[in-house]
């Protein structure tokens, strides 16, 4: 059960989507596009920890999605789904299945409303060290999210763009491979609640913007000391996007991000900045890189966030129609701002994708990685091949 408090965002978002698509008047062009990919993987270390363990893994991901409607007004319903399964190291084996809901519509003053409506539900495979033991774990988990946006024609090319989103993930009881110990909760109930705004002019092919946003993250009690810590994150930033005529692009953002926790355990106002370029070199061959730094308070180790810094290149090459080779190389470093340990993750890939036929394409991929983290003193290798197939109704 996902609990009365999810149940009520549901019904709440629920009613906005009702209320959006029940203003669209009958449109034609109703359809369904259906896809589909199968990869078949070897990685060296299937437990993606410092004991390597190399294992054959299938991954299976597909979705169904129906939409109506037009530019002025449309509707999106969505179902996803992704599964893993190890050959032999079946405790990492995952099932994900997404539900979606979107209503668009846009307004003759000039205004853009749109809501979105998700429950996803998961059942996740992963492994505990306790000393020479590693025993596998698997968590159920369920999350209900609600958003809305609403755009604003302002008139000389500038636009104003307020949302608003909120979600709820309700965590299961985690059980333990052939019931060795008894289940026990090992990660708590969020709530994220998020408001943003972004005020947009454009002068040709340049546009400059200033947006800004608050987070509050709000977890469950659980463990002394606590597994998880309740959040604020505030953020605000100015950004900058050229486009030129061959289509290469350059986008600059640059701002500041507040965080602290309700415990007074931390808080720190940090400079944040994100820059990203695409840019063709020649026919065919097209380079892209990025480079930011900020808060992380979804993807970490850390009880209550840490601070990301990434960089990455990749160079794609058309080789001939429908045949394409890609490659690229990242740099990633992660601070948690509680335990003080620092992960240094470096790696590269290759990728080639072919298209069999129209709806059809094979993709032949390889992924290399190394990550060091300092408190623990824990490294860890990873190789990751596969072929994979890709199919589109």
């Amino acid at each position: 059960m996902i609990g009365r408090r999810a149940i009520r965002l549901a019904a709440l978002a629920g009613l906005f989507l009702l209320g959006g698509p029940g203003c669209l008047p009958a449109m034609a062009g109703e359809g369904f596009a259906a896809t589909s990919q199968l990869e078949r993987h070897w990685t060296s270390n299937a437990l993606d920890g410092s004991r390597a363990i190399a294992d054959w893994y299938s991954l299976l991901r597909g979705s169904l999605e129906w939409q109506s409607g037009d530019q002025d007004a449309n509707a999106r319903l969505e179902a996803t789904f992704q599964a893993t399964r190890y050959d032999t190291v079946s405790i990492e084996d995952d099932r994900t299945l997404t539900l979606s809901a979107q209503a668009f519509r846009r307004l003759p003053s000039g205004v853009e409303l749109k809501g979105t409506l998700t429950y996803r539900a998961s059942s996740e495979g992963d492994d505990l060290d306790i000393g020479p033991l590693v025993l596998g774990t698997r968590t159920a988990r369920q999350m209900v999210a609600a958003g809305g946006q609403i755009g604003i024609d302002l008139g000389n090319a500038a636009t104003l763009v307020l949302e608003a989103s909120d979600s709820f993930e309700k965590v299961g009881q985690t059980r333990f491979q052939q019931d060795l110990l008894a289940p026990a909760r090992l990660d708590p109930d969020r709530n994220r609640l998020q408001f943003g705004a972004r005020l947009t002019k454009t002068i040709g092919p340049r546009a400059f913007a200033a947006s800004g946003s608050a987070l509050r993250i709000s977890v469950g009690d659980l463990g002394t000391p606590p597994v998880a810590l309740s959040l604020t994150h505030y953020a605000l930033r100015g950004e900058f996007t050229y486009t030129g005529a061959d289509g290469s692009t350059l986008a600059v953002a640059i701002g500041g991000e507040f965080l602290r926790d309700d415990g007074g355990l931390y808080h720190a106002l940090r400079p944040a900045w994100q820059a990203g370029v695409t840019r063709k070199l020649m026919p065919g061959l097209e380079l892209r890189g990025a480079y930011f730094g900020r808060f992380e308070t979804v993807d970490s180790d850390d009880p209550l966030a840490s601070w990301l810094r990434r960089a990455e290149l990749e160079l794609a090459a058309t080789l001939r129609e429908g045949l394409v080779f890609s490659t690229g190389v990242f740099t990633e470093t992660k601070e948690n701002l509680l335990f003080e340990n620092v992960e240094r993750k470096r790696g590269l890939y290759a990728e080639m994708a072919c298209a069999a036929t129209r709806t059809t394409a094979i993709v032949l991929r390889l992924d290399f990685s190394r990550t060091f983290k300092t408190l623990i003193d824990e490294r860890k290798r990873a190789l990751d091949t596969f072929i994979g197939f890709r199919t589109r109704i």
